[in-house]
């Protein structure tokens, strides 16, 4: 009663508990390892299914419900293994038919899988998970028509199940029909709003819509969620550079980079960001070392690093000045101009220079005219608070 109830917790405590009164009771035992399954502590699960197929081999269900957690913990060879046992005495047992198709498209062997998926269907045909199974076996063998059908009869089924949700958002990601996916894709994050990934593929429909700053914005999200994420900081160094925020371009770019510096996608990034300002030599050097395998020189680092310290400290001394109203019109408040450094031509206080290793003569100060830009506070479609970033 309290499982069906979706009391989980409290029925694996009176499972726990019939147990230890009736240890040799195997069907109290296969219950128990199913409530330890479905409450996620998959190694005790695991324990306790061996132990019931050691001593009952015939137990389909705890053979079926053990492949459940090989699949969980990633053991696919053992998984395999028993749901294939399963189907060989029982070719309906509806677990292993899911399992064994989950098993190979783990494996990329979706032609294998997809028979899996349809006998399954054919026992379940409005099951929103068996529909989903059987779209995704679609997707990946390239017949996205019949992928997205499955999908959204499945959706139709059960509008909140999560993994259609996701599984059509990315086919049709890749369709780029990008008004479908944001739709999609913010009812997920309804769902799991702790899971990055809705935010992701959000970011990614609305920067292909050309709406880059709700773009930015759902990929800072994601990054929230998962802040070591190095598709993450390589999404939003892409949006900044197209936003015409090369600082903070610059910055994620390294930060990935420095995750992992073995990845191109970092480099890539960076290189593009400094290209980007005109930094032409030092964009050549990173993606000349990215095209040799190597990682980031020092000294480009060092450069790198300088143009983001000397972005932060005109944007921290833009901040500090006062605001002045012109007092014969009464009109709009305006920013004083900084006073001209003698001798130069230009605008501004002199600035620490920047150590370039290839372009002596270019100054922390040109670069921080290149590096500026701060976007207003605009409405959000998204539902999602943005920052105020001027």
């Amino acid at each position: 009663m309290l499982e069906n109830a979706g009391d989980l917790d409290k029925a694996l405590v009176s499972y726990l508990k019939a147990q230890e009164l009736s240890p040799q009771d195997t069907e109290i035992a296969y219950r128990t390892a199913s409530a330890l399954l479905q409450a996620g502590y998959l190694e005790e699960a695991q324990s306790q299914l061996r132990r019931i197929v050691f001593a009952e081999p015939e137990h389909l269900s705890a053979r079926a419900s053990l492949g459940n957690c090989h699949l969980l913990l990633g053991d696919t060879l053992n998984a395999r293994q028993n749901f294939t046992e399963v189907l060989e005495q029982a070719p309906d047992n509806r677990n292993a038919l899911f399992g064994l198709a989950s098993v190979l498209l783990k494996e990329n062997n979706p032609a294998e899988a997809e028979g899996h998926a349809r006998h399954l269907l054919d026992l379940l045909p409005d099951s929103a998970p068996v529909l989903t199974l059987f779209a995704e076996t679609q997707d990946k063998s390239g017949q996205t028509s019949a992928a997205i059908a499955a999908y959204r009869k499945a959706l139709k089924s059960a509008p909140d199940h999560v993994p259609a949700l996701l599984g059509l958002s990315e086919t049709l990601l890749r369709r780029k029909r990008f008004d479908e996916v944001v739709e999609l894709t913010i009812r997920a994050n309804r769902q799991i709003p702790a899971d990055p990934l809705p935010m992701e593929m959000l970011s990614d429909a609305l920067s292909g819509k050309g709406d880059l700053e709700d773009a930015r914005e759902a990929a800072e999200e994601a990054l929230r969620l998962s802040p070591r994420s190095l598709p993450g900081l390589v999404r939003l160094s892409i949006l900044s550079r197209k936003l015409g925020h090369p600082a903070a371009a610059l910055k994620h770019a390294l930060t990935a980079h420095d995750l992992d510096k073995t990845a191109q996608g970092p480099l890539n990034a960076l290189g593009a960001a400094l290209a980007a300002l005109k930094y032409s030599n030092q964009a050549r050097s990173v993606l000349t070392a990215l095209s040799a395998g190597k990682g980031l020189e020092p000294d480009i680092r060092r450069f790198v690093e300088s143009l983001i310290e000397n972005e932060a400290a005109r944007s921290a001394a833009e901040k500090a000045q006062p605001v002045k109203t012109a007092p014969e019109t009464g009109g709009e408040p305006t920013k004083p101009k900084p006073a001209s450094t003698e001798g130069t031509g230009t605008e501004g206080p002199t600035s620490q220079e920047v150590k370039d290793p290839t372009q002596s003569d270019r100054t922390a100060e040109s670069a921080s005219e290149i590096l500026s830009g701060a976007d207003d506070q605009l409405p959000n479609v998204l539902g999602l608070q943005r920052q105020d970033r001027s």
